[in-house]
């Protein structure tokens, strides 16, 4: 029979009492919250570490880590902790929503396409699906499908510069250019420091033979330092 020593007495109540002592996983979830929202990822990472010691399976845990991760450029890694959220619950779309965004960052575009419509199969109102599924689609020359995504996620959410931007691009690309104009002067009255609009709206003015008004806007695109603007200008606007 095994004797039962104080030190071994004390070794198993010290370890109870720290137990007992640590935060709640709850608690260490929204410290890492916080540490993320001060831009400060590897230490949130730790944290989220200490709540899956307590709770290996849990999905708000796993999932604010898989996103330190995203934002600290260790997508393999973000991944990976995405999926394992995943399999524990497949119910909740952040996760899927999450690793679509990391698929997509590292160019693996067909898993990021499924991620995002799996999102929009649990949840129809996320915008960010769509405007990222159809950011996609506009890579791949799929302008109509991408339309119909920007579309939809703008009656959901009228306000956003960032949809009428990429509406915008699409109806370009199917050659309605006074849509397109319309699109683009949207985006840029929501945000007029927004360079890359004013880009695509000096090229929806040249498409209609607007040289004034088109070099106007690649001007003001170049002046915000907007890639590719000075380029058009110098093709266009020299003359």
């Amino acid at each position: 029979m095994l004797k039962t020593t104080w030190k071994s007495v004390f070794g198993i109540i010290l370890i109870t009492f720290l137990a007992a002592c640590s935060p709640p996983v709850e608690e260490l979830v929204e410290s890492g919250r916080d540490l993320m929202a001060a831009d400060k990822y590897a230490e949130a990472v730790k944290v989220f570490n200490e709540a899956l010691e307590k709770e290996p399976n849990n999905y708000t845990a796993l999932n604010a880590k898989g996103v330190a991760l995203l934002r600290l450029g260790q997508l393999d890694e973000s991944i990976e902790v995405f999926t394992k959220a995943i399999n524990t619950d497949t119910t909740q779309y952040q996760a899927f929503f999450n690793r679509g965004n990391s698929f997509r960052l590292l160019g693996r575009d067909n898993e990021a396409m499924l991620d995002y419509d799996y999102v929009i199969e649990l949840k129809p109102d996320v915008v960010d699906a769509y405007l990222n599924r159809g950011a996609i689609l506009f890579k791949y020359n799929e302008f109509d499908r991408a339309l119909f995504d920007f579309e939809f996620a703008l009656r959901m959410d009228p306000e956003n510069a960032l949809l009428y931007l990429n509406k915008g691009k699409a109806e370009l690309r199917i050659n309605n250019s006074d849509d397109a104009i319309y699109d683009l002067k949207k985006a840029i009255e929501m945000n007029p420091q927004y360079g890359e609009a004013y880009y695509w709206l000096g090229l929806a003015e040249l498409a209609l033979d607007n040289k004034t008004d088109g070099c106007t806007y690649l001007m003001e695109a170049q002046n915000l330092n907007f890639e590719g603007a000075a380029d058009a200008v110098a093709q266009n606007c020299m003359q």
